[in-house]
Formats: C-alpha cells, sequence, structure tokens
C-alpha cells in the first residue's frame, strides 16, 4: 500500500467510525485508493448507464417536485425546528415539474442496470458533526429527505427497493470526482454546488449532473454593535471595501472567495456556525458569510443581515467518460483532473 493510500486510510477510518455513529439505516463504505479512468476506451454501455442514471434521477425529481412532495418534506425540517426550512430553501427552476417530459429510461444498461440489480446506491457523502452548531445541520437532513423521496420514485416505476450506502470523506475539499470516476461510488451527493470546482476543474465540466435539488442565498451577517452594520446594507458595499476579514463554513466558502476575493476569507469545515460567532464576537472576524437568512434561526443573536441576491444550487453528480483524475503521489493534495479527447 502506497503512502497515500496509507493516510487517505487512516482518515477515512475515523470518518467511517464517526458516520457509523450520525447515520442510521445505511450502511457505509471506505474510500479506497482512486485509478485512472480511462475515458477514450469506455464501452458504450457505460457512458449510456450513466447517462440513464442521471435522467432517471431527473425524472423522479420531476415527480417529486410536481406532487408537492418537496414543499411538505420542508414544512418538516429541520427537525430541530420544523418549518423553517421554508423560510431558507429556494427553488431553482431549472427543472419544471412536467412529468410528462421526463420519463424514466428504459431498458437499462451499464452503472444503471448494475444499480438496479444490486439493490443499492453508493453517494459520497462527508461527516459533520451533526449538530446545531454547523451550518450543514439546517440543510443535511433536507438533502436527504429529498433523495428519500427520489428513490421512493425510481423504485416505484423499476419495482425495486433501493438502498442507500454512503461513501463517508472528511470534511473540507476532498477527491470526490476521482471517487465516481474509479468506481468508489455511483453518485455524489449534495456536496458540491454547480458553480464551483473540484480538483482542478469547473464540476459542471468534470461530471454528469441531475437537476438542482436544493438551492440556497447567502447572507452577510454583521455584528450590530460594529461600525460595518451601518456601513453594509448590499453586496455592493460589501464588495467595494478591501481587507474585511470574513468567517464562514463550507457551504459557502467556494462562493465568498470567489466573489469577495480582496477579502481575507477562512473556513471553518466544522462547528462553523459557534466558532465563527465566537471568534468574530472577540474580534477575530468582521463579519460571517452564511447561507441562514438570519443566525436566530441556529439561536445566534446579536448580528444584522443582509442578502447577497447570491443564489448557489446543488445537484446530483454522475462520472463522465472522458475524464481523468491521475494521481500525483502526493497525499495532501487533491488529484487534479483534466478533460481526454
Amino acid at each position: 500500500m502506497n503512502t497515500r493510500s496509507i493516510v487517505r486510510a487512516a482518515a477515512l477510518g475515523l470518518t467511517v467510525a464517526m458516520t457509523a455513529l450520525l447515520t442510521t439505516g445505511c450502511a457505509t463504505t471506505p474510500r479506497a485508493e482512486p485509478t485512472v479512468a480511462k475515458a477514450a476506451k469506455v464501452d458504450p454501455d457505460v457512458a449510456k448507464g450513466r447517462q440513464q442514471l442521471v435522467l432517471a434521477m431527473d425524472a423522479a425529481w420531476i415527480r417529486v417536485v410536481a406532487s408537492g412532495r418537496d414543499r411538505e418534506i420542508l414544512a418538516q425540517q429541520p427537525p430541530a425546528k420544523p418549518g423553517a426550512a421554508l423560510s431558507y430553501m429556494v427553488t431553482l427552476a431549472d427543472c419544471l415539474p412536467q412529468p410528462g417530459l421526463a420519463p424514466f429510461p428504459e431498458k437499462p444498461v451499464g452503472l444503471f442496470k448494475e444499480i438496479l440489480d444490486r439493490g443499492t446506491i453508493r453517494q459520497v457523502v462527508q461527516v459533520t458533526t451533526s449538530s446545531p452548531n454547523d451550518t450543514s445541520f439546517f440543510f443535511g437532513s433536507i438533502s436527504d429527505a429529498f433523495f428519500q423521496a427520489m428513490l421512493d420514485e425510481i423504485n416505484k416505476h423499476y419495482n425495486v427497493n433501493l438502498k442507500i450506502e454512503n461513501v463517508t470523506i472528511p470534511a473540507g475539499p476532498a477527491w470526490t470526482t476521482s471517487l465516481v470516476l474509479d468506481g468508489t461510488a455511483d453518485i455524489i451527493s449534495q456536496l458540491n454546488a454547480t458553480g464551483g470546482d473540484t480538483q482542478g476543474m469547473r464540476r459542471r465540466l468534470s461530471r454528469r449532473f441531475t437537476c438542482t435539488i436544493s438551492a440556497i442565498s447567502q447572507y452577510i451577517h454583521i455584528p450590530v454593535t460594529s461600525a460595518l452594520a451601518k456601513q453594509i446594507n448590499t453586496v455592493d458595499d460589501l464588495s467595494k471595501m478591501k481587507d474585511l476579514r470574513i468567517c464562514t463554513g463550507p457551504l459557502a466558502t467556494q462562493t465568498t472567495k470567489a466573489f469577495w476575493p480582496q477579502h481575507k476569507v477562512s473556513t471553518k469545515f466544522l462547528n462553523d456556525l459557534t466558532g465563527c460567532d465566537k471568534d468574530t464576537k472577540e474580534g477575530k472576524f468582521d463579519l460571517i458569510v452564511n447561507p441562514l437568512p438570519s443566525l436566530q434561526i441556529a439561536d445566534i443573536k446579536g448580528y444584522k443581515s443582509v442578502h447577497t441576491l447570491i443564489v448557489a444550487g446543488t445537484p446530483l453528480w454522475v462520472a463522465r467518460d472522458d475524464i481523468e483524475c491521475p494521481s500525483d503521489g502526493n497525499p495532501r493534495t487533491e488529484d487534479k483532473c483534466f478533460a481526454v479527447e
């Protein structure tokens, strides 16, 4: 086993143990060492099966929205404050609720047939503390419920009973594209927004992706006692300033760094709500960027919230056939991906 495998195996051993405590009803598979995907020599059924999986999930999601099931789920979320999700989840209408225009694929082949035959779908998930200290606490259970509602539609159409198997990775930037390329996982869950990048490539170009399942806005949270509370009333006010210290979490980090590169952005991947709040009140940061419209939803007071009018959407992700992510031999870095002609 090489150094890369040993380091990743150790990290995943810890995350698998944590996930076993945090996840119920789902099996867990540790991360295996990725191999290079020989995209140019892929069997035609491999590409077709992957695309069928995307089409099936799109068809399922469209039926969830058309039935109103998505709104029913939001009215129950998050578990600690049922219904609060209706105030912060955004519907991005990139797939209109028109089931008649979105049939389920017939005659499954390749990956899609394999999933239906084995009875499990393996999704990449990231470990969190699963507590109100994390922003993901207010969004993770929604993603889980949405995905289960989609599987219910797929199960009904194909007369199967698909179960979810989680492939866990540590919190922070990760080699998620490699995981679906090398067959360790079938899909990447709602970890990555469509606008971002992973392993050196824009995700829209390095993977197949479904309809947007969840969409969230980004908000600027400023201590009410700060002079900035009067100075920042729009996203443009923040953009005109320089060298402010911004604290953010995993659901806003790439967006924040991309839109405000003139500021100093720090990311807390665990306990980002309580951690950013504590450090900001101690003067280590000037403000927080976060997808909650008000930090009072997380029982954190003392902040003025400003809507950025920036929305990030997350789909489900499936491998492409013309991408490779060869190992760079360094276990501390993400392997860079590139397109193959």
